[in-house]
């Protein structure tokens, strides 16, 4: 009688060498020496450059003597943005950093806009948006912006501070 090739011994090996192949090729047991690079993770900040800025920081010495101010700026917290106001000889000046918004993302709605170009950065001015305050706006980044609110007597008192202020913060931030 001839002999069939599937005797249970011919099918108790077929089984062992697919099963240790299947073992080898789970455990990885390619013996290429092909290797794969290595990557390093460095853990960064992720706040954005803005949030890390101390606003009160933004104004020199000299800054300071030529908008009348003599003390240092308080520092806030204003609706997330953090913010820094000083008293000048006839009113205040409020800086406010948005990192997370940019000028287009401001709720500007009950003040009059115009463009506004501050050391030939283009922003936009806001006269009269809350009270007799006027505010500078810049973009910082295309996701962040900073303010610079005057508010004095009248819309064009705050305007004037405001505009004066803008590009002494914009050269100091420029700078960091």
């Amino acid at each position: 009688m001839p002999r069939h090739p599937n005797t249970p011994r011919t099918t108790l090996l077929a089984t062992l060498a697919t099963g240790s192949l299947l073992l080898l090729s789970a455990c990885g047991g390619n013996n290429d020496t092909e290797t794969t690079p290595s990557t390093t993770t460095t853990h960064t900040d992720t706040k954005p450059a803005l949030a890390q800025i101390n606003p009160c920081d933004q104004l020199t010495t000299e800054n300071k003597k030529k908008l009348d101010i003599e003390e240092q700026g308080e520092k806030d917290e204003i609706a997330g943005a953090p913010t820094c106001s000083w008293q000048t000889s006839n009113g205040s000046l409020l800086l406010a950093f948005h990192p997370d918004k940019g000028i287009e993302e401001l709720n500007f709605s009950d003040g009059e806009q115009e463009p506004y170009v501050v050391s030939g950065q283009e922003g936009k001015i806001v006269r009269g948006n809350v009270g007799d305050n006027c505010t500078v706006t810049i973009p910082f980044s295309e996701s962040s912006s900073v303010n610079i609110g005057g508010t004095v007597d009248d819309i064009p008192s705050s305007c004037a501070l405001a505009k004066k202020a803008a590009p002494m913060v914009w050269e100091n931030l420029s700078e960091q």
